[in-house]
């Protein structure tokens, strides 16, 4: 019997990283959710902003984001 762990995906803590990753300003990452922007970054309480990668990524490849960074850059 093969035991399998299961795989921790990366996290991005902080809006210093977030912003990093994608290459914004740390405002950017604030004021994404403070307008209530699609992109998937969460907030919890003790534990503050972060984001998955692969989420981020996805929401970067889909044409609804490409049209509205086109729009906002």
């Amino acid at each position: 019997m093969t035991d399998t762990i299961p795989k921790q995906r990366l996290r991005l803590e902080g809006a210093a990283k977030i912003a990093s990753y994608l290459g914004r300003p740390e405002r950017w990452v604030y004021q994404a959710r403070e307008k209530g922007w699609s992109c998937p970054i969460r907030k919890r309480d003790g534990i503050g902003l972060y984001a998955f990668p692969d989420e981020l990524d996805a929401w970067l490849e889909d044409d609804a984001t490409l049209a509205t960074n086109a729009s906002v850059a």
